[in-house]
């Protein structure tokens, strides 16, 4: 039967005899036997369809005996094992039409991502590529002016579903308005911790009818909750630091961390000007912990900015804002900010510590730093 090239999905003229035939159930002996005596190709036979013992052989030939020879597939085959094959330690597949080479050659560069590493890996890995795409995808954003423009881009270069988490912040509506501007599809969900101040919940629904987009409520898991307030009281996040730590682990990180599984890209309505810990917040960059692109599209805004694209663009805002609520929490944690304060002042107020965060936007690679 004629060969076909896995690499180059060309047809082999002239290949060598098979020095070894391996039945999938060959044992290490055999293996050992067929790696170390004979300077020909080893064939390992796949005779019936769905049987993929033939796959580990490969790669126990490769990795644990060495074999550096060819390895040739033969039996029950079809083209979409060509890059399966390939990966896994394969030179040359038996082929029953030679005039099917071509689609071989389709199927072998079909697959653009990896999502585990093989003996050979033809295509990056997903998370290995995403992050050179999160590099890349910073320096387009920065050359982009118009925060729509900025999501429709996000929306065009990113593939699998895009998550916005919004606070309802002002950072949150003018990334919401120019998501319903853009059209891109975008799942936009809040997270209802169970004691925000109730003109929250009220941007919440002005906001679905201004841009006829569904917010979901994402909520902590109830007897997660119950168990934390029958530790530590209803009010015994004020008590520590950890406490409060714990509190918000609960009722934000966790829940949070459940809608963003699966997802490829988060957007948030981080800037730079929020604090110190803030300042060098990327527009773009890879989240190694969630293993997903973080997107801070108003990174690099300033207040000025920020409040005219609200202002020109008759974007709904949260009351509290007007009566000096800049960084919106929990109505138990979050206070008015007062004159010459930092925009985070208002948050857990009670604590001495200088870096105040939830844990929603820690990154690891930052030594701790708020990402």
């Amino acid at each position: 039967m004629p060969l076909v090239d896995l690499k180059t999905g060309a047809l082999v003229s002239d290949p060598p005899e098979v020095a070894t035939l391996l039945e999938p159930d060959a044992d290490e002996s055999a293996l050992k036997a067929a790696a170390g005596g004979n300077a020909g190709p080893v064939a390992i036979n796949f005779p019936v369809f769905g049987d993929g013992r033939g796959i580990s052989l490969a790669v126990m030939l490769r990795k644990r005996h060495g074999f550096e020879g060819e390895i040739r597939a033969v039996g029950y085959l079809i083209p979409d094992l060509a890059q399966f094959l390939f990966r896994s330690g394969f030179d040359t597949a038996e082929i029953a039409d030679p005039e099917q080479a071509h689609v071989w050659k389709i199927s072998g560069s079909r697959i653009t991502r990896n999502y585990q590493p093989g003996f050979r890996d033809p295509a990056p890995l997903r998370r290995d590529a995403a992050k050179k795409e999160a590099e890349a995808l910073d320096e387009r954003l920065a050359r982009i002016k118009t925060l729509t423009d900025r999501i429709r881009e996000i929306g065009r270069r990113i593939e699998g579903r895009i998550a916005f988490s919004t606070s309802l912040g002002l950072e949150d509506q003018a990334i919401l308005h120019a998501i319903a501007e853009s059209g891109a599809k975008i799942d936009v969900f809040t997270l209802d911790t169970g004691r925000l101040f109730p003109e929250v919940l009220e941007t919440v629904e002005l906001s679905e009818l201004r841009y006829r987009l569904r917010i979901r409520l994402v909520t902590p898991e109830p007897g997660e909750v119950e168990a934390l307030v029958t530790r530590d009281g209803v009010l015994g996040f004020r008590h520590s630091v950890d406490n409060r730590k714990a509190c918000c682990e609960i009722r934000k990180v966790r829940p949070l961390n459940r809608e963003l599984e699966g997802a490829q890209a988060w957007i948030s309505g981080l800037r730079r000007e929020h604090s110190d810990e803030r300042a060098s917040v990327p527009l773009t960059e890879w989240d190694e912990a969630r293993a997903l692109m973080k997107v801070n599209p108003v990174a690099d805004w300033t207040t000025s900015d920020l409040t005219a694209y609200i202002a020109a663009n008759n974007i709904p805002v949260n009351p509290l804002h007007a009566r000096g609520f800049v960084s919106i929490g929990c109505a138990p944690c979050t206070r008015a900010v007062q004159p010459g304060e930092s925009p985070r002042a208002g948050r857990w107020w009670w604590e001495n510590e200088e870096k105040k965060e939830c844990g929603l936007h820690l990154n690891p690679n930052r030594d701790g730093r708020a990402a």
